[in-house]
C-alpha cells in the first residue's frame, strides 16, 4: 500500500481513491513540488463533484421540507403535527448548514417542480388521495416559506 503513492497519480485515482485524495492534498500543500504531481483532470472533476454534492444535499432537504409541509397542511391527523414540526426543524437546520448564494440561486427556480414532484410522490404512496386535493387550493410554497425555520402552513383538515 505504501508504494501506491509512488505510482502515477492517474493510476492511483482508479485503484485507490482515498490514497489519491491524500496524495493530491499533499501535492497541493507543497505546491506540487517533489514526487507528488497534481492530477489536474481528475482533481478538477472531483472539485466540481464536491459542488454538485453540496447542491444535491440541499435539493434533498428541500424535497423533505416540501413533503412535510404538505403533510402538515393536507394530511393530518393533528396529533402528527408536533412530529412533522420536529422533522421540519431538522431538515431546515441541515439545509442551512449547506446553503450558499450559488445553491440558493440554482434551487429557487426549481421550487415549483419540487412541489409538483412532492405532491405526485404523496399521491403514489397513498398519503394524499389525489393531486387536485392540493393544486386547487394552493400555489407552490415560496422559497422564503421553505427556508423560514418559523413558518408552517395552516392545516386544511379538521384538527
Amino acid at each position: 500500500m505504501a508504494d501506491d503513492l509512488t505510482r502515477p497519480v492517474e493510476d492511483l485515482y482508479e485503484r485507490d481513491y482515498v490514497a489519491w485524495t491524500e496524495a493530491q492534498a499533499a501535492a497541493l500543500r507543497t505546491r506540487g513540488a517533489g514526487r507528488n504531481a497534481l492530477d489536474y483532470d481528475n482533481l478538477a472533476e472531483e472539485i466540481e463533484d464536491l459542488g454538485k454534492s453540496e447542491t444535491h444535499a440541499c435539493e434533498s432537504q428541500i424535497d423533505n421540507i416540501i413533503t412535510h409541509l404538505l403533510k402538515m397542511e393536507f394530511v393530518g391527523p393533528a396529533a402528527t403535527i408536533p412530529h412533522w414540526r420536529g422533522e421540519l426543524y431538522e431538515f431546515r437546520r441541515r439545509l442551512d448548514r449547506h446553503r450558499t448564494r450559488t445553491i440558493d440561486n440554482r434551487l429557487k427556480p426549481t421550487v415549483e417542480n419540487a412541489f409538483a414532484s412532492a405532491i405526485k410522490a404523496l399521491v403514489i404512496r397513498g398519503t394524499l388521495s389525489n393531486s387536485d386535493q392540493v393544486s386547487t387550493v394552493r400555489d407552490a410554497y415560496t422559497w422564503e416559506q421553505i427556508v423560514d425555520a418559523d413558518w408552517y402552513p395552516t392545516p386544511r383538515y379538521d384538527t
